[in-house]
C-alpha cells in the first residue's frame, strides 16, 4: 500500500508512477513516499526500511519533473532490491541509475508525454 504525505508541485503524479511501477515489480512492503527538503543532505532521495514499511524521501524543492519521476522509480528500484536482500551498494545503485532512465522513458509513452530534458542522474542516497 502507498502512502504519500509531505507537499510538492509534483504530488498529484506521484500515485501514478508508484502504480506504473507497480505493474511490472512486485512490492510487498507497505511505502510511504514523503516529499520533504533534502537540500542539507545534498540528495534527491533516500529509502529506509523500518520493519515492514519502507520510508521514501523525495526532494520538493527545485525539481523538474523528470527529475522528480526518476528519484521515485530510483527509489522504488531500492524498495524492491530491500525486499530482495540485495545489499550491495555498487550494485544497488548501478541497477537503479540503469532502471530509472528505461522505466522513465517508458511511463512517459504510458501517459502519452515526453519529457526528456537528457539531464544526467543527480546525487541519490538510499
Amino acid at each position: 500500500m502507498l502512502f504519500v504525505s509531505g507537499s510538492s508541485p509534483f504530488l498529484d503524479i506521484t500515485h501514478k508512477v508508484y502504480e506504473f511501477f507497480t505493474s511490472s515489480y512486485e512490492i510487498r512492503s507497505d511505502v510511504e513516499i514523503c516529499h520533504c527538503n533534502l537540500s542539507d543532505d545534498n540528495a534527491l532521495g533516500f529509502t529506509e526500511v523500518n520493519g515492514e514499511e519502507q520510508f521514501v524521501q523525495v526532494h520538493n524543492k527545485g525539481m523538474t519533473y523528470e527529475e522528480h519521476c526518476k528519484t521515485i522509480l530510483h527509489e522504488l528500484m531500492h524498495v524492491v532490491q530491500n525486499e530482495n536482500g540485495i545489499i550491495d551498494e555498487d550494485e544497488r545503485e548501478s541497477e537503479a541509475y540503469d532502471m530509472e532512465g528505461i522505466l522513465y522513458t517508458n511511463f512517459c509513452a504510458s501517459e502519452g508525454t515526453v519529457h526528456n530534458s537528457g539531464t544526467a542522474p543527480q546525487n541519490r542516497v538510499s
